[in-house]
């Protein structure tokens, strides 16, 4: 389940009508439904469902929209800040480049007065999404799905990379994702991100899961040149709305940066090989036919001038990423009383087994 809210959602109910009011004509008199939680949620932000309507030149208008909060950073967040601009930017970049399907995002609030956090209001659309809480891989849609259903998924979702990936991120309207302030290069930048978001993270506590993939990528780093192109950064089919296995909506962008093909690509891989190692792990029978590594490629390659290389140090890059989340979900959790304080910080990072397997090379075998 979710995290449960600490807000309350009938005061910001009347001051999202409040607001509304201010961002609409005179005499629109907008009028906000109760707001509520989607099935299935993560944990880096909260966001709340609702509809509005109002009257504009005579005429009642409105519609179905999401609102996405930035998380109340004195109550343990997952990530050291979070920039709802940022997300704001990449919905108009995508939309304006490419045919990639995201939400309208009609709103953006920076301010904090209005709900007492900046908030990013976006259209609703309407489809499923594979869940998160419970994985995917434990039932459902996904897992009802035919094998032939599965495969057209796969290739629908490899391909929403495949395109993103073709978009020119060379233009003044893609600056705002370089992140100069941590180095030269895209890989240099992740890298050096990386490292202080796990000092953030750990709070004084040694990991050696963690610390060893730092090793392993600094000695496995590439050498060659990579291409520079967007990168979604949380890119999995949990955050891709479907209707008939087609992508109608591409969400949350919080980890959107510049970076190599494969960032994307290994990120997706890595977390669907997280929920069917979990499955396996409660005696499910998983889908090893889903986001198979082999066959992603060839779906990523056929959809998309790029030749995947380096894959191998990206899927470690990726278990890195993950593990220094996992830190801080695992220790929200034990802040909220829905897990147990534990020992030992390795404790704490859900995939540390798989983790274990790449630093020896028994992952790929």
């Amino acid at each position: 389940m979710p995290l449960p809210s600490k807000r309350d959602h009938a005061e910001i109910r009347r001051r999202l009508t409040s607001w509304l009011a201010g961002r609409l004509p005179a005499g629109a008199d907008p009028q906000v439904s109760e707001l509520r939680i989607p099935d299935g949620t993560g944990m880096s932000s909260e966001t709340l469902l609702f509809d509005a309507t109002w009257t504009e030149s005579g005429a009642t208008k409105g519609g179905s929209y999401v609102a996405r909060m930035a998380p109340d950073m004195d109550d343990f967040p997952v990530f050291p800040t979070y920039d709802l601009e940022l997300q704001h930017r990449c919905l108009r970049l995508v939309a304006a480049h490419s045919d990639v399907p995201v939400p309208a995002a009609p709103w953006l609030e920076l301010d904090e007065t209005p709900l007492g956090a900046p908030f990013l209001v976006m259209e609703r659309v309407e489809g499923i999404v594979p869940s998160d809480m419970p994985p995917y891989v434990f039932g459902g849609w996904v897992a009802d799905a035919t094998p032939d259903q599965r495969r057209r998924l796969q290739r629908n979702a490899v391909g929403v990379l495949a395109r993103l990936h073709q978009i020119d991120v060379s233009g003044d309207d893609a600056v705002f994702l370089d992140r100069p302030e941590w180095g030269a290069t895209p890989l240099e930048q992740h890298l050096a991100y990386q490292r202080w978001y796990y000092d953030w993270a750990r709070e004084g506590a040694e990991v050696p899961i963690i610390e060893a993939t730092f090793e392993w990528l600094e000695k496995h780093r590439p050498t060659d040149d990579e291409p520079t192109v967007l990168n979604w950064g949380d890119a999995r089919i949990g955050n891709i709305m479907f209707r008939d296995f087609t992508p109608v909506a591409v969400l949350d962008w919080e980890m959107a940066s510049l970076g190599a093909p494969e960032v994307d690509l290994a990120w997706m891989l890595v977390m669907h090989r997280f929920f069917h190692d979990m499955a396996h792990r409660y005696n499910m029978p998983g889908m090893p036919d889903l986001l198979e590594r082999e066959s992603s490629i060839r779906d990523y390659e056929e959809q998309c001038d790029h030749k995947v290389r380096n894959l191998e140090f990206y899927e470690v890059f990726a278990a890195q990423r993950f593990a220094i989340v996992s830190l801080r979900t695992s220790r929200r959790a034990i802040e909220y009383g829905q897990m147990q304080p534990v020992d030992d910080p390795e404790a704490l990072v859900m995939h540390r087994g798989l983790m274990q397997q790449m630093l020896d090379g028994s992952y790929w075998s």
